[in-house]
């Protein structure tokens, strides 16, 4: 035991401390003494008292006030009774009031004052670890939190830039396909031109060719620019939900899985449903969520992305499902925490789910997930309408 923890003695008879004093000498600890209890209240507000043994009869202030003080003051103290048999009817109101952890009857036996004291400076040990513990993981908890703010403020950053770098051999070929096809139709119709009798239908077909392959570009071209841009401020504004997943469905057509591979349920609302909000940061929870989807999805034979949404009082709920491998249920309540991630290794950062729900917090919305192994997720967005507000975008 550390001599660092104090014991304090508590006994209107000097012959009572005295006899104490000489019993507990080679004990493991700092033993004071206090021959009244306001004076025992003193030592206490002066020097860190880990254990009190105070009598019960005492005049001016007896064992029982001075142990309420001791309780509503100073209440981590462990606090013991050293008293006469006479006294067992204020030692069991004690002890029904939660005041005292043991008490010692009087005349004492040594082996078992000394045994109980240990007894009970072992328990404040025990509690001070539990106190410390408790501490760091809270301090824990804080720093995952502020790592996660941090880093989901840099994910909305930079996830437009990393996703065109993700996707560039699928943005070649998306862009390339467009680009060959309306440079064909050009040359073709160059040719048609140049011939001494100009085939008007063959001519306005390869042009309608060449415009349409031309208005693809610009629709690759656009939604890249726009989904990859960094807002300069974070602004709230009104943002239409509906709006935001068409938008995310269209960028997404990058990807040659959700492209060739994913058959699509959408139902949206038919009117739009408006959040107050910053539209980089809707597009960011959707991100990580259908993003999720696919790659849950990308082994299954089956793939379908059913995105739903729909207006309920003053909520907006939106609900991303999928066909894919599922979380098992031992892991289901890990999914928001940092670091965590079921994808292999150099897939996942771990952060996105953690981000998406710091955000949905921010925005002060509720996110849910259901999943099966083996049936696919189904993630449900729950956000204020427009007229309920946010605390603060993150």
């Amino acid at each position: 035991m550390s001599l660092k923890h104090t014991v304090l003695f508590v006994d209107d008879e000097p012959e009572v401390c005295r006899a104490l004093a000489r019993i507990i000498r080679q004990e493991p600890y700092t033993a004071v003494f206090a021959n009244s209890g306001a004076e025992a209240l003193s030592i206490m507000a002066a020097q860190p008292v880990h254990i009190i043994v105070t009598d019960l009869k005492m005049p001016r202030m007896d064992g029982t006030h001075l142990l309420e003080q001791v309780t509503r003051r100073f209440p981590l103290t462990i606090r013991l009774v050293l008293s006469g048999l006479d006294d067992s009817g204020a030692i069991l109101e004690a002890i029904r009031a939660g005041q005292i952890y043991r008490y010692i009857l009087k005349p004492w036996d040594t082996h078992e004052l000394r045994l109980t004291i240990r007894q009970a400076l072992e328990l404040y040990k025990l509690q001070e670890d539990k106190r410390r513990l408790v501490a760091q993981i809270e301090s824990h908890n804080r720093q995952l939190e502020e790592t996660v703010r941090h880093r989901t403020e840099q994910l909305l950053k930079i996830r437009g830039q990393a996703e065109i770098g993700k996707y560039a051999s699928e943005l070649v070929h998306n862009l390339n396909n467009p680009l060959h096809c309306a440079a064909g139709a050009l040359d073709f119709a160059g040719v048609l031109v140049s011939q001494a009798e100009l085939d008007r239908e063959k001519l306005a077909q390869s042009l309608r060719i060449s415009q349409k392959s031309i208005e693809d570009l610009k629709k690759i071209v656009g939604g890249i620019l726009l989904h990859a841009r960094e807002a300069n401020s974070y602004h709230l504004e009104k943002v239409d939900v509906n709006a935001v997943v068409r938008q995310e469905l269209e960028f997404f057509e990058i990807n040659p899985l959700f492209r060739d591979h994913v058959r699509r349920e959408i139902d949206l609302s038919t009117v739009p449903l408006m959040v107050l909000g910053n539209r980089i940061q809707v597009k960011q929870i959707l991100d990580n969520i259908i993003q999720n989807a696919l790659d849950a999805m990308e082994s299954c034979p089956e793939k379908t992305l059913t995105i739903r949404s729909r207006a309920i009082d003053t909520t907006i709920e939106l609900e991303i499902a999928d066909t894919g491998c599922g979380i098992a249920p031992e892991v289901l309540d890990k999914v928001f925490s940092p670091d965590f991630t079921t994808k292999p290794a150099g897939k996942g950062t771990g952060l996105g789910m953690a981000s998406v729900h710091t955000m949905v917090n921010a925005y002060s919305g509720e996110i849910a997930i259901q999943s099966q192994l083996g049936q696919g997720t189904r993630v449900i967005l729950s956000l204020p309408a427009a007229a309920q507000g946010v605390r603060q975008a993150a």
